[in-house]
């Protein structure tokens, strides 16, 4: 069929037809994969969303979602479970599409390899390892506490972003190998610049694998993107040996998995599990902190409230514990709620729809349809939300009436489902105390510059933050 045969039938014949959204993006993904190379598709489908409502369908075969209904059905249905894609949609690379390659991974495996693999490091994530691991969050937080004591000094303003990200690095980098990767004391250390370009990889992987151009990837993708994926794997195969070669009890991740006898992880299983923890734990960290200060930075009232909670909670820093955080209840709704309108990864893990079909948010949805919840469309819908654009942490306070007509399980940051994020606890336990030892130790304020930060940003399948500049004054 030609190009112009097949763009009539997909507006005007395609079982999707009838589902709102722009004709252009109906009749072709080009749309789709333009936009998203630009790094606007997040921001895109959330206009579309605002325009359309609920539903939108924003590819010729694919439906974006809103509501908490369809993230129950989507990703929390067992028999017969959605599956991933892995046409050039999700954040799997080219690999994925060879089904031994994507078994041996957490992120991408089938039902019953992920179950295998999940099953495996639960003990990693368990409320026992919880409690041990709490002293390496102490450590990292009151070493990014120092770092920004020392380099505050002159008044110059601090780029939070950066810090976040150093320590956060830091932090899973010693739960997942027993050893931090020194990044608060080395900006330079390569991790994370491998990071930033590998997600940017990714996306150009999406549209190559859209268009059949998985050969050509080795002349299309640019010479840092390479680099970046292969330093990547590099680095997580060493860290990986070198743990293994240790014979101290450390509790880390891998002494966790490795005391499981269910585990039964080969080497190189090992090194994609790692590979995954590094990714996850540390930009998802670091971005959930850079909302939380950039939007207590931007609401005074909040920020005094939190601050307020915080330093009447405690008489002595060391009273600062993962247990003690878990009592501050404004501090919780000021992470659910920056996790909402900011959420770490803020488009889609597309699935297909199984078999002959489902019924998704009360229409009929043909199988093989690419369907999935788009997390900042979500975060913001009216439909969900009261004053939905707003940064409002009492909505999530049990004795707000005001917002109690609030959707709040359409907020999934952690995904839902069998295949939520497994850190999700570890997760909130660094922001509690993150967040508590810098309102304890400093008074933070916006810089100008900074006032517009999340506008400015792109978005390749994660945030590209820019610098979050604040000064951090020293409390007396």
């Amino acid at each position: 069929m030609s190009l112009a045969g097949r763009a009539i039938y997909n507006i005007y014949f395609h079982p999707l037809r009838h589902y709102p959204g722009p004709r252009i993006w109906a009749a072709s993904r080009l749309p789709w994969n333009y936009v998203n190379l630009q790094g606007r598709l997040a921001w895109r489908i959330r206009e579309l969303h605002a325009e359309h409502g609920p539903v939108v369908r924003i590819a010729p075969d694919e439906l974006s979602y809103t509501s908490s209904a369809a993230w129950k059905k989507i990703y929390g249905q067992r028999s017969p479970e959605f599956p991933k894609c892995f046409d050039g949609r999700g954040i799997a690379g080219p690999s994925a599409n060879n089904p031994a390659i994507r078994n041996k991974g957490i992120v991408t495996a089938d039902t019953e390899p992920h179950a295998r693999l999940r099953k495996a490091v639960l003990p990693a994530f368990s409320e026992r390892a919880l409690r041990e691991q709490e002293e390496i969050l102490q450590l990292y937080a009151d070493k990014l506490v120092h770092q920004l004591q020392s380099s505050s000094k002159t008044g110059a303003p601090q780029d939070l972003v950066k810090w976040f990200s150093l320590a956060a690095f830091d932090i899973v980098s010693d739960l997942a190998f027993g050893q931090a990767a020194g990044c608060l004391d080395d900006a330079s250390q390569p991790w994370l610049q491998v990071i930033g370009t590998r997600a940017k990889g990714i996306v150009r992987y999406q549209f190559a694998i859209h268009y059949g151009l998985e050969g050509w990837l080795e002349w299309l993708a640019p010479k840092a993107q390479k680099m970046a994926l292969r330093k990547h794997g590099e680095l997580a195969a060493a860290n990986v040996k070198r743990r293994l070669q240790q014979s101290e009890s450390k509790k880390d991740f891998m002494s966790y998995i490795l005391e499981n006898p269910q585990a039964d992880l080969s080497n190189a299983d090992l090194v994609r599990m790692a590979s995954a923890f590094i990714v996850a734990g540390s930009g998802t960290a670091a971005t959930a902190l850079s909302g939380i200060a950039y939007f207590l930075c931007s609401n005074a009232d909040k920020y005094a409230k939190l601050a307020g909670e915080i330093r009447s909670a405690f008489t002595k820093e060391d009273d600062i514990t993962m247990t003690s955080t878990g009592e501050l209840r404004y501090l919780k709704a000021v992470i659910e709620e920056a996790l909402r309108v900011y959420p770490p990864s803020p488009s889609a893990l597309p699935r297909f729809v199984p078999g002959a079909g489902e019924e998704i948010d009360g229409r009929w949805v043909p199988g093989g349809t690419a369907v999935g919840v788009h997390q900042l469309s979500a975060g913001h819908s009216p439909v969900n939300w009261k004053r939905a654009d707003e940064f409002i942490p009492e909505r999530w306070l049990d004795s707000s009436l005001e917002y109690r007509a609030d959707d709040r399980a359409a907020s999934q940051p952690f995904s839902f489902g069998p295949r939520n994020c497994v850190g999700k606890s570890m997760a909130y336990a660094e922001l509690r105390i993150v967040v508590t030892k810098l309102l304890w130790n400093f008074d933070l304020e916006l810089v100008d510059r900074s006032e517009e930060w999340i506008n400015k940003q792109k978005i390749y399948l994660i945030w590209q933050k820019e610098p979050l500049m604040v000064r951090c004054r020293q409390r007396t």
